[in-house]
This record gives C-alpha cells, sequence and structure tokens, in this order.
C-alpha cells in the first residue's frame, strides 16, 4: 500500500509498504481522511526523536474493511474516528479513564505506525462511532484538533460562565479554542497571534479581541488591558515566551492551562504575588476517547460550527510537500484515496 514514510530529519516521502495485518483484537480500516497536526510537522522536521521508517499521522478517520477474531461490537463498513494512542489499558491513569495519560502509550504515528497511509491496523479500543452527518475530514481532526481544547478547557481548566477566557495561539487548537468557550459561556475571549491570518479567523469565529503580542513594546500589559483580568487562559503555543505571557495576564484566583508542548523552561512571577494571587498553572494533554465521542456530539447537534475548520484538502500523491510550507490557523487534512490538492 501507498504511505508517507518519514525518513530523517527533513525528510518524508511517498512509499509502497506492507500492508498490515490486524491481529485479533484490532480492526484493518481505510484511511479516508488523516489531518496534519503540528506535533506531525515536528517529527518531520527530526525534533521529536522519531526513528526514521515511522509512518506519521495520528488524527484519523476511516471505514472498517475487516474486524479480528476477537473484536465485538464492529462489523465491515462501520465509520469511525480513532483515538490517537494505543494505551496499556493497566497502570492507574488508565484504570481511573485518563487513558491520555497512560504511562505506556503507543503513540499513532510515533511508537507504531499511524494515518497517513492507504490502511492502518488499529485496536478495538481505539475505535470511536462517527456519525453519519460529519464528514470523515471533520471526523479525523475533532480526535486531537477539536477534543484536546475541550478537554483544556472544560476538564482541566473547569470553564465557568461568565469567565474571561484568554487563547494564546490561534492555529488549530487556538481556532478551536475559542468556539469552545464561547459555547462553555465564557464572557469575553481573548486571541493572541502574531499573524494576521490568524487573529482574522480568531476574530470570525467569535474572538472579541485580538492582540499581535509583536506589534506592542509591552504585551503583558497590553493583553491586560484587553483581556481585563483573565480567569482562565489557554497557551497553545509552547513556548517560554507565551507561558509567560498568560502567566502575567492572570486575574487573582485565575488558571493557566499549558497546551502547547516545547522544551523550554519559563519563571513563575514573585512567589508572594504567585501564592498570594492564588494562581494556578496546569498542564493539559491531549483528551479521553469519551471526550472526542462528546465532541463529536456537539458537532453532530449543530452546537459546534466546524466549517471553517479544514483548510485544505491533499492527496497522498501531493502530501510530502506540505511540510516544506508554513501552517494556517486551519488543518490541512491528507485523503489518502484522493489525487492532487483541493
Amino acid at each position: 500500500m501507498k504511505a508517507l514514510v518519514y525518513r530523517g530529519p527533513g525528510q518524508i516521502e511517498l512509499d509502497d509498504i506492507d500492508e498490515p495485518a490486524p491481529s485479533p483484537d484490532e480492526v484493518l480500516l481505510s484511511v479516508d481522511a488523516a489531518g496534519v497536526c503540528g506535533t506531525d510537522r515536528h517529527i518531520v522536521a527530526g525534533e521529536l526523536g522519531v526513528a526514521p521508517g515511522v509512518v506519521p499521522g495520528h488524527e484519523i478517520a476511516g471505514t472498517i474493511l475487516e474486524v479480528g477474531s476477537a473484536v465485538t461490537g464492529w462489523t465491515p463498513g462501520d465509520r469511525v474516528a480513532s483515538f490517537g494512542q494505543v494505551s496499556c489499558a493497566e497502570c492507574l491513569p488508565c484504570r481511573s479513564g485518563a487513558t491520555n495519560r497512560c504511562r505506556r502509550p503507543q503513540v499513532l504515528g510515533m511508537a507504531r505506525q499511524g494515518g497517513f497511509a492507504e490502511r492502518i491496523a488499529l485496536p478495538e479500543s481505539c475505535l470511536i462511532t462517527l456519525p453519519d452527518s460529519i464528514s470523515e475530514d471533520i471526523g479525523a481532526i475533532a480526535s486531537d484538533a477539536i477534543a484536546t481544547p475541550f478537554h483544556a478547557l472544560n476538564t482541566v481548566g473547569g470553564l465557568k460562565t461568565g469567565e474571561i477566557v484568554v487563547v494564546i495561539g490561534a492555529g488549530g487548537l487556538g481556532i478551536h479554542a475559542i468556539q469552545l468557550a464561547r459555547l462553555g459561556g465564557a464572557a469575553r475571549v481573548v486571541a493572541v497571534d502574531p499573524a494576521e491570518e490568524g487573529r482574522e479567523a480568531a476574530l470570525a469565529v467569535g474572538a472579541d479581541a485580538v492582540l499581535d503580542p509583536n506589534a506592542e513594546e509591552q504585551p503583558d500589559r497590553a493583553l491586560r488591558r484587553l483581556a481585563g483580568g483573565a480567569t482562565l487562559v489557554i497557551e497553545c503555543v509552547g513556548r517560554t515566551e507565551t507561558v509567560e505571557l498568560g502567566l502575567s495576564s492572570l486575574a487573582p484566583g485565575g488558571r493557566l492551562v499549558v497546551v502547547g508542548v516545547g522544551t523550554g523552561r519559563p519563571k513563575l512571577p514573585p512567589l508572594a504575588m504567585f501564592i498570594g494571587s492564588e494562581m494556578s498553572v496546569h498542564g493539559s494533554f491531549g483528551s479521553t476517547p469519551a471526550e472526542i465521542e462528546t465532541v463529536l456530539g456537539l458537532i453532530a447537534a449543530g452546537r459546534l460550527d466546524v466549517s471553517r475548520s479544514v483548510q485544505r484538502r491533499v492527496g497522498l500523491d501531493e502530501a510530502a510537500g506540505i511540510f516544506t510550507e508554513p501552517s494556517g490557523p486551519g488543518r490541512t487534512v491528507i485523503v489518502p484515496h484522493a489525487e492532487g490538492i483541493q
């Protein structure tokens, strides 16, 4: 079958590889759509230590072709979205339902072959029903680009009605964080992004105000003026300066939820201020299968408008080229059984 294979830093190529043979607890899935996440771009750039020979891609939707002998509840022809990792089901987080925090995960597209291919074998535990009313494109990105900010806002951040929310980074995660904050009852949403395209997209999906941090001599003060004291900040970039900017904008009792992954070491405010104001900082990673199912339900019910979420669709034959191009606020989706760019 055809697949995009990571060959080393800066190298990804279309190749013929063996079709996977599903084990008894797995299904063979025809990949109908696979979203290109920022993590995939870091993999291809050689920044995450992924071994050459891996097929990237963890945002996947498709149609079941075959089921293993131990699989129950699924049949060929079922449309599904996929959880982005195979969890061990044995560690304490898994046993408590927090499978996103599994201690021994096999992340699709990193420790295990991913979805930038015509077909993939997945265990039954990864499968989530894709409602008939939702396209494969949206089903794929819902598993990460939409469910991840849902988890950050609600499960980790504890979003409450009437809050002032700041979203730092108006890319694939941030755009959906803005929409979900609105859906969750935020009174005001402020988005921060240096790119004009990102700021325009943020306003289009419901941000009340936007800030270009590069246009301000003191972006922390400018953000405080715009937000008026944020009670919840969602950081989607993963850089030292953006985490510190988020901290500086918090009102007393405010929470900063860091979603963006990076290697920096941001500083806390002076301890007297940090403790006296009862600020809190949380990390947030991915989501759970149950949260993906909830997000799909919101989309199917028409409560969450994701019509702007997919920026373009790319066939496998042309997909390698997208990793040399800058990413925009909308997701690029690889469609393995299509040709060319749409």
